[in-house]
């Protein structure tokens, strides 16, 4: 989350409202199809603070690829503004 987080900063800077929102929409859509945010929800709501098995397992094991992959784009399911 670190890595999309801070490439979504910087890249937002140069987009128009409505490519921010779509840039947004990409990251949601992956984020919740990913591991580590129902992870993040069961380590800390369902077993009240155990430690999260995240995936990869540290900030220097993700890849450039694995970030990419958050902004690009959804084809069919893209947002429509």
């Amino acid at each position: 989350s670190l890595h999309v987080a801070w490439r979504e900063i910087n890249h937002g800077l140069t987009l128009s409202m409505d490519e921010c929102m779509r840039m947004e929409f990409r990251i949601l859509n992956r984020m919740l199809a990913g591991h580590d945010f129902y992870e993040g929800i069961r380590a800390a709501i369902i077993d009240k603070g155990s430690t999260p098995q995240w995936q990869p397992a540290g900030i220097d094991d993700v890849s450039a690829a694995e970030v990419d992959a958050y902004f690009a784009p959804l084809g069919e399911r893209e947002l429509e503004l």
